[in-house]
């Protein structure tokens, strides 16, 4: 682990590289990663905010993919989209300040990775229905900035053929009667119709 979360905060492409070398696009490391997020709270508490983000952007462009590899079992793919929950309840509540991403307020080193989540361009390959679903239960998180992450995925799952699903988890979430700023309001709405960036 300490290879991986605690290593540099600087991107590079030896980082890259060593990544590939012990951490494969595979099973085994879809395995580790699930075990690792679903128990964040203890496994990953040792490694600071700046070098967990690095991780997490690194792991989007050298392991994730795998997450919509259908020569890997999809019970343990299923099983690692799922534990993104555990690492959003965990990890990123805990330690992301309750800003949000979009309007450039400042916070955690962390709260980046956090709200680009769903950005990540390895997840456009993996089932939708899983990832709506961690999307949507990310949304009951008292943690603003988990909230963005999640309407901002689901804003950029409208336009993957999914605009109903996406209208109906924001209805709900704005539905609630919680007492939400009005500008992650907006971003709902934003969300709701495809608009994010």
């Amino acid at each position: 682990m300490d290879r991986l979360f605690g290593g540099s905060t600087e991107m590079s492409s030896e980082r890259l590289l060593e990544l590939d070398e012990f951490c494969g696009p595979d099973q085994i490391t879809l395995g580790r990663l699930a075990d690792v997020f679903e128990n964040s709270s203890v496994l990953l508490a040792p490694y600071s905010e700046a070098t967990l983000n690095r991780a997490f952007w690194d792991l989007g462009s050298n392991v994730f993919p795998a997450v919509g590899d259908e020569s890997i079992d999809w019970a343990l793919r299923q099983r690692v989209i799922r534990s993104f929950e555990f690492l959003f309840r965990d990890l990123f509540a805990v330690r992301c300040w309750p800003v949000l991403g979009h309007l450039n307020e400042e916070g955690s080193p962390l709260n980046s990775a956090c709200y680009m989540w769903w950005d990540f361009d390895c997840w456009y390959s993996a089932p939708s229905s899983a990832l709506l679903t961690v999307m949507r239960s990310t949304l009951d998180i008292d943690n603003v900035a988990c909230q963005e992450s999640a309407l901002h995925g689901l804003g950029h799952w409208y336009d993957r053929q999914h605009p109903e699903e996406v209208e109906r988890i924001i209805d709900e979430f704005l539905g609630r009667g919680q007492n939400l700023r009005s500008e992650l309001r907006q971003y709902a709405q934003a969300a709701r119709a495809g608009l994010v960036m």
